[in-house]
């Protein structure tokens, strides 16, 4: 069996079927609740064993190519002098007595993986500059209107501060073997395009020049930013990864020498079988005629979803003639 293919194919230097699933180490999963028996979320973030443990879990259920690392974006602001609040909803606040360690246990964590499953690329993740700014001054509500202002203002050291630590979680996860780095600008497709040009462009773009100097492919990722598409061209991430209201057909208008990962709706996963199957063969048939193409859904697995239909999905990933 290929190694590490989804590394290949994100350099350029494979051409082969293959899959992983966005949130993939998650609540979906058998055994999930048992493994936090009780703990807070922010617990399973400073303890190896768990990070290990959960980011593995997947390969129990599913035939997929890559691990995923089980942490959160919003890590960089425990280097900022803030806590982050998991229950009831997220939230950042103020606290300059947060001592724990997280980087240190996620390294920790990154390093057993990378021995236990030397075979799977291993993905890093972190959060783009705006999504992560929106969960400081808007919690994540849809608006981001704190943040536009915040933009809009220029009033940009807290988001100088925040892209540096960025970046410092980025690199503790390549320098402990994350093989891929994912960014998640999930939310800024909610800014229009002068928005976008005008505020956000010049930044994302030193800042994932600065992921990319780190020597790792980089995904990119924003759902519902069709209208942005061609400013992310600029960017030049190794992979698009593109949400599943895109056809990627119609992107390939955009971009036809791209290497592209996607796009299963992850709301169809309650449909039988036979649709999975021809919805799975269709992005694949669609993928083929990339320079490569990562099959994957179009955001996060739900937490409703029967793990079965990943497996069935990931089987007929890996079947597919091209």
């Amino acid at each position: 069996m290929e190694g590490k293919k989804i590394l290949k194919i994100a350099k350029g230097e494979l051409q082969d079927n293959a899959v992983w699933f966005m949130r993939q180490a998650g609540r979906y999963l058998p055994e999930y609740d048992s493994l936090k028996a009780g703990r807070q979320f922010v617990d399973f973030l400073n303890d190896p064993k768990a990070i290990f443990e959960v980011s593995s879990l997947p390969l129990k259920y599913i035939d997929v190519d890559a691990i995923v690392v089980f942490t959160d974006i919003l890590l960089p602001f425990t280097r900022m002098g803030y806590r982050v609040k998991y229950e009831n909803g997220i939230s950042v606040i103020r606290d300059e007595k947060e001592e724990l360690d997280y980087y240190h246990s996620l390294s920790a964590g990154i390093e057993r993986i990378s021995e236990g499953h030397p075979e799977k690329t291993i993905i890093g993740v972190v959060g783009g500059p705006f999504t992560t700014l929106s969960y400081l001054y808007d919690g994540g509500d849809g608006g981001y209107r704190k943040t536009k202002e915040k933009l809009i203002s220029s009033e940009l050291e807290t988001l100088s501060l925040l892209t540096d630590k960025i970046v410092e979680f980025a690199k503790s996860q390549s320098d402990a073997g994350a093989d891929v780095i994912q960014v998640f600008d999930s939310w800024v497709g909610n800014v229009s395009e002068t928005f976008y040009m005008k505020h956000i462009r010049e930044m994302e773009s030193r800042f994932l020049e600065r992921i990319k100097a780190l020597g790792k492919p980089v995904i990119f990722y924003s759902e519902g930013s069709s209208h942005l598409y061609r400013q992310f061209l600029e960017l030049e991430p190794d992979v698009y990864s593109i949400d599943w209201r895109v056809d990627l057909d119609r992107f390939r208008d955009i971009c036809n020498d791209c290497i592209v990962q996607g796009n299963l709706d992850p709301n169809i996963l309650g449909a039988d079988d036979r649709y999975l199957r021809d919805e799975t063969r269709r992005i694949m048939k669609q993928g083929s005629k990339f320079r490569g193409h990562i099959f994957n859904l179009g955001h996060g697995v739900k937490p409703w979803t029967d793990w079965k239909k990943l497996a069935l999905i990931a089987k007929e990933v890996h079947k597919f003639e091209r």
